[in-house]
This record gives C-alpha cells, sequence and structure tokens, in this order.
C-alpha cells in the first residue's frame, strides 16, 4: 500500500503546451516534483539546494521553474542516479543555474572584492555521478562538457554533508544498468531509488549497459536491508523511511518489499521452467509474471515480455557460466 496518495501523472505535453510539474512536500526541507510521469527530489536549506534527477530533456526549464519558487538558495549538486534520459534529460537548465560549492583549484579570486575573475566559476552546479554513468554519458555524445558529471566515484558510495545532514549516494553494481545510484538524505528519512525501483511498472534491466537480473534483485535487497527503515513499534502508517520510486506515488518499506518480492517470484518461476527443459518462447506462453500484470503492469504486455526476457537471457548467461567453470 502506497504511503502518501499517488501524485498525478503527467501525459506528454502536446506541442506548445505548457509542461506541468506536481509538488508534494515530503519534510520541511525536501519535496518531490513528478513530472511526465518522472519523479525528482529536491532538498533545500541554508547552505544550497541539492536536486537527484533532471526529468525528461523538454522538461529542463519548467522543473527549474518550480524549483525557484519552493527553493531561496542556489542549487549546489545535482546527482545522477544513472545516465537514463528520463532521468537526466532536464539536467542542463539545473546545472547551468547553479553555483557550486566544490573548490575548484587554480581559479583566480579577485582579493579585493572576492569575487571571481572567471565569469564562469560558480556558474554551475556540480554534477554528482558514478564513474559508469560519466562513461555512458560520454559514449552518448549529447552533453556538453559542463553538463557531464564533475564528481564522480568508483567506491560503494559517494558522501557529503549539507544543510545539516549527510547525504549519501550508493552505488547498486549491475542492476538496472551498471552505474545505477541510490539516495539516502539521513536528516530527513529519505531515499531516493532512481530506475532500482519504480511503482508502475516490471524492472528494465538494461543489459546493453550493464545490467543483470540478480543485480537489480541485489540492489532492492540492499535498499530494504541497509538503506529503508520502519517505526519500531509501527504506531502509524507514515511512521519510517519514504521512498521516492523513479516513477509512482512515494512509497514505503512494505512497497519496496513487494516490488522485491514480485522480482524474486518471477525468478523463481521462470528458473523451474528452464530447469524443465522449457525455451523462453515456451516460458513466455506460461505468463511467468501473472498476478503481477495489474500492478506494475502500466507500460503494456511489452513490459512484461522484455522483463521475462532479460531474466530469461542472464540465468541462461548464467548457466553456461557454471557450467564452463565446473571441474
Amino acid at each position: 500500500m502506497a504511503l502518501l496518495a499517488a501524485v498525478a501523472t503527467a501525459a506528454a505535453p502536446e506541442a506548445g503546451a505548457e509542461t506541468q510539474v506536481q509538488v508534494l512536500q515530503l519534510r520541511p526541507d525536501l519535496y518531490m516534483l513528478t513530472v511526465e510521469g518522472i519523479n525528482i527530489a529536491v532538498q533545500t536549506g541554508p547552505d544550497g539546494t541539492i536536486v537527484v534527477g533532471g526529468g525528461p530533456k523538454q522538461s529542463g526549464t519548467a522543473v527549474l521553474d518550480k524549483i525557484r519558487q519552493i527553493a531561496s538558495t542556489p542549487i549546489r549538486y545535482v546527482i545522477n542516479t544513472s545516465a537514463d534520459a528520463d532521468l537526466i534529460g532536464g539536467n542542463a537548465p539545473l546545472v547551468a543555474s547553479g553555483r557550486s560549492i566544490v573548490p575548484q583549484p587554480g581559479l583566480a579570486v579577485n582579493n579585493n572584492s572576492g569575487e571571481f575573475t572567471d565569469p564562469n566559476v560558480g556558474i554551475y552546479a556540480a554534477v554528482v555521478a558514478h564513474e559508469n554513468t560519466l562513461t555512458r554519458q560520454i559514449e552518448q555524445g549529447d552533453f556538453a562538457p559542463w553538463e557531464l558529471p564533475s564528481e564522480t566515484f568508483a567506491r560503494p558510495n559517494y558522501q557529503f554533508y549539507m544543510n545539516g545532514q549527510a547525504i549519501t549516494v550508493i552505488h547498486q553494481p549491475a542492476a538496472h544498468s551498471d552505474g545505477d545510484c541510490v539516495v539516502r538524505f539521513e536528516g530527513s528519512d529519505v531515499v531516493v531509488t532512481g530506475a532500482v525501483f519504480d511503482m508502475t511498472r516490471f524492472p528494465v534491466i538494461d543489459t546493453a549497459r550493464g545490467g543483470t537480473a540478480a543485480g537489480e534483485l541485489n540492489a532492492v535487497n540492499d535498499v530494504l536491508n541497509n538503506h529503508v527503515f520502519t517505526s519500531t513499534p509501527i504506531v502509524r502508517d507514515d511512521a519510517g523511511t519514504l521512498v521516492i520510486p523513479m516513477r509512482g506515488p512515494v512509497s514505503n518499506q512494505a512497497d519496496v518489499l513487494t516490488y522485491r518480492d514480485m522480482i524474486a517470484t518471477v525468478q523463481q518461476r521462470i528458473r523451474h521452467l528452464i530447469g524443465q527443459g522449457k525455451n523462453l518462447k515456451q516460458i513466455l506462453a506460461a505468463e511467468p509474471t501473472q498476478g503481477y500484470d495489474t500492478r506494475f503492469g502500466a507500460a503494456g504486455n511489452q513490459a512484461s515480455t522484455e522483463f521475462v526476457e532479460s531474466l530469461y537471457r542472464t540465468m541462461i548467461s548464467d548457466r553456461k557460466s557454471q557450467k564452463r567453470s565446473a571441474p
């Protein structure tokens, strides 16, 4: 059961139509923006504003306008949770309007006024992402140098402290892709999942960009076991960590658990059918996602088919690898 009322999902706007950005305040300092169905997190305070996600490219300016209405401090960080166009396409106006808080060695300062003599200093917000996300963006070739991640990491997580709380960007290797991250705002007790968790559809395993079925399940398990908590004893429904999925209403631990169990159940069904010697066509005909299509089938039958195909292919690949490595 979703924690709060569902946020209405805006359809793709017609040409010339005004882009609608919905705002839901989750904490005194943290908001969820929804544009064209994609969720964006905005945390703001005296040190500056942090934005997780940028939304689709055509929505970037509308998102920035809405952020300016709810935040009085400049954007300091834009966090990319993957290289998906729906999540970072609208980054440009957010980054360009920001003022980085990260020191930039070698840039001259006018000692009399305290102003930077380089006109570009402080104009851009820092972009945080895993190194694999930077690699994917460079491969796409659609980004100006200042739009690319400037604060990258290859370790399990990237941490910084701002607005009185710790913010942790946690890498989830080989999940939806090889650069996925989830973001935890410790003081606010809010987690932003990026493409790892989507309330409206089955997981998309982007095998071309390093995604795996096992990695996706591991990522959701990690979110559940290490980053999302509930109150004990449970005294009200809205206690505990709030979870912002890629799409769909703000969620809680129970929603993530339901998603995790769905992935595990479908995997087990496919594993059983593979053990019976069934091929992909036969497995698809057996409808291993039955029971979940109503809740997670918003993207249509094709999404279900692609999910099953990706699970099947990664399982078959794992079985072949195990046979090759067996003594």
